[in-house]
């Protein structure tokens, strides 16, 4: 297809993302927003199959019989952000909102649906992924006990692609060479004291100092720690205590460490368990360091699809187009780790800073420049149509 060609289809993928970007839902929530994107691919002639509670398979049977077999994914969760955007179509879920970009994932995953659906004779099978409960690590595995790779005769789909939206960069596209994200693990802090009544505060143990203490040696380990490649390790949530006259018996801390390679995260881990005995013997409490779930892994481009991403990315975006080295190592992860376990993997980042509205992830005020939507679609139509 020519660029003109796809323009007809910019008032559609504007339209769908709109439509998400208003009606948000949560993890494992995404009931309605589920219905329309069966009803939707159904009308387009893809037969859907469902992966409990929400998430969708979908494949068009003009697709069938092809030698290759790419996966696209789409997330549809939203997080539980208040939107302060002030956009005509925000959010109309309170306190739930696409701050991730995954409204614009889904509007250009269903019009590339779209544009494929009236191709018979296009060279590879697409097979449309759309995923929940992305934000808290679940989904994934939803999908792939669902069957998301699989193929024929015990097979595993040929190539898997993913795409985020980054908002702080002008409009353009990047790609990593090689090793694309980090070892993330979710780590819990349990700080264990004495209650007693602040009158008596020598018959009690206080978490809530203990606790201070903890934060402290995070934060200077994260800070002062020298490894292989980029890390960090920080809390996000601090809970403990019940009353203002008694010495808090216990605080749970919820944070995690980060880290682009294995023998860093370990020796992070390390450097925490030593740094907490010292709490422990200064203060008399218990400080109890688990992790509730297997880290989530680094995965890595496979160098084919890279090189098919670079070459289309020059063609569409020309200089905005960014080929980062396996030395720019950045520290967010994914559990579609998971499917490059299995398949070939391709993670494309579409950068869509609106002037002046650069902010980061998970911001209430993120926002997405529209006239990325299209070349997004172009982009992953060309990739995938080049892997055959």
């Amino acid at each position: 297809m020519k660029k003109t060609e796809f323009s007809q289809y910019e008032e559609e993928v504007i339209r769908l993302r709109r439509h998400f970007h208003q009606y948000p839902e949560l993890a494992l929530q995404e009931f309605q927003t589920s219905a329309f994107i069966q009803k939707y691919l159904e009308e387009l002639g893809y037969q859907v199959r469902h992966v409990p509670p929400t998430g969708l398979i979908a494949e068009h049977p003009c697709m069938k019989n092809r030698e290759k077999m790419v996966v696209l994914r789409a997330e549809m969760d939203a997080l539980p952000v208040q939107e302060c955007t002030g956009l005509a179509y925000a959010s109309r879920n309170k306190g739930c909102m696409h701050a991730c970009g995954h409204d614009g994932i889904l509007a250009v995953a269903l019009t590339l649906a779209k544009i494929l659906s009236g191709q018979k004779d296009f060279p590879v099978a697409v097979r449309f992924l759309f995923e929940p409960a992305e934000e808290i690590g679940e989904g994934t595995v939803r999908m792939l006990e669902g069957g998301a790779l699989d193929k024929d005769k015990g097979r595993k789909a040929d190539g898997f692609l993913m795409f985020h939206y980054a908002c702080d960069q002008p409009l353009g596209m990047a790609v990593h060479k090689g090793q694309a994200s980090a070892m993330i693990g979710k780590m819990e802090i349990l700080i264990k004291g004495k209650s007693s009544h602040w009158c008596q505060a020598e018959k009690g143990i206080d978490s809530i100092y203990a606790a201070g203490l903890v934060v402290q040696k995070v934060h200077e380990i994260s800070r002062d720690y020298v490894g292989k490649g980029p890390h960090v390790a920080g809390i996000g949530t601090i809970h403990g205590g019940e009353y203002p006259n008694i010495i808090s018996d216990q605080v749970k801390l919820v944070g995690n460490i980060r880290a682009c390679y294995r023998e860093d995260f370990e020796q992070l881990k390390k450097a925490l368990e030593q740094a907490f005995h010292k709490v422990e013997e200064v203060t008399g409490a218990q400080v109890c360091l688990s992790f509730p779930k297997d880290p989530v892994l680094p995965f890595a481009n496979d160098p084919t699809l890279t090189a098919i991403a670079a070459d289309t990315g020059r063609t569409i975006f020309g200089s905005h187009f960014l080929l980062e080295g396996e030395d720019e190592l950045f520290l967010t992860g994914d559990n579609a780790y998971r499917y490059y376990q299995q398949t070939k993997g391709l993670f494309c980042v579409f950068l869509a800073a609106v002037p002046g509205e650069e902010h980061p992830f998970h911001h209430p005020k993120f926002q997405i420049d529209e006239r990325i939507l299209l070349p997004s679609v172009q982009t992953l139509y060309e990739i995938i149509r080049k892997y055959a």
